[in-house]
């Protein structure tokens, strides 16, 4: 099925009891299958575990421009599926959002809200898929996940003439050197 016409629910992984020093989660809302493409091509290189948050109520291709969009612009939340997501294994979250109006989607927005389990020292990177240009796009989504008490590290914008691999290389950097601060700052800890 076409992701505009796919309206059975996304897999939920269970996240592992123990997930490790710097376990990362993909967290993403596709539409058009680009942003998708992305988040799987990045846990493939990371070894993420991917969470897909879909709206409960499904945009229609028109619905999409209309609603979402004017939604988007508002930086209101959709009521998504999961309705909760766990993050309490997880060191390091990516999170990837279409651009509609120059804002994440509800999507994401209701996915950010449905966050549970953020511990100390969780930090994110966030990235936006676009046609040209994300615009300001990732401001509100970075305030967003800083109210829920996540920073973000590293951001990127990624249009959609992109390459697919390149993007998800440039996301697997980004986590590695998350990984690798987070390891040297474990170090300094033990030696102190």
């Amino acid at each position: 099925m076409t992701p505009d016409t796919d309206k059975t629910p996304p897999k939920v992984p269970i996240p592992v009891a123990e997930s490790g020093e710097g376990a990362v989660a993909i967290i993403y809302h596709s539409e058009t299958g680009h942003t998708q493409a992305i988040a799987l091509n990045a846990a493939e290189k990371t070894g993420a575990t991917l969470i897909e948050v879909r709206p409960q109520h499904h945009y229609c291709r028109m619905g999409k421009y209309l609603h979402g969009a004017m939604k988007a612009a508002k930086s209101q939340k959709d009521a998504v599926y999961p309705a909760e997501i766990n993050i309490s294994p997880f060191d390091i979250i990516i999170v990837g959002t279409p651009v509609w109006s120059q804002h994440p989607t509800p999507v994401i927005n209701g996915a950010i809200a449905a966050l549970r389990g953020v511990k100390k020292g969780t930090e994110a990177i966030v990235f936006t898929t676009c046609f040209a240009h994300a615009g300001r796009a990732a401001t509100p989504l970075k305030d967003a996940l800083r109210e829920v008490g996540i920073p973000v590290r590293k951001s990127y914008e990624f249009p959609n003439h992109y390459l697919v691999g390149k993007c998800g290389t440039a996301l697997a950097k980004g986590v590695d050197t998350l990984q690798n601060k987070r390891k040297e700052n474990n170090n300094d800890s033990d030696t102190a």
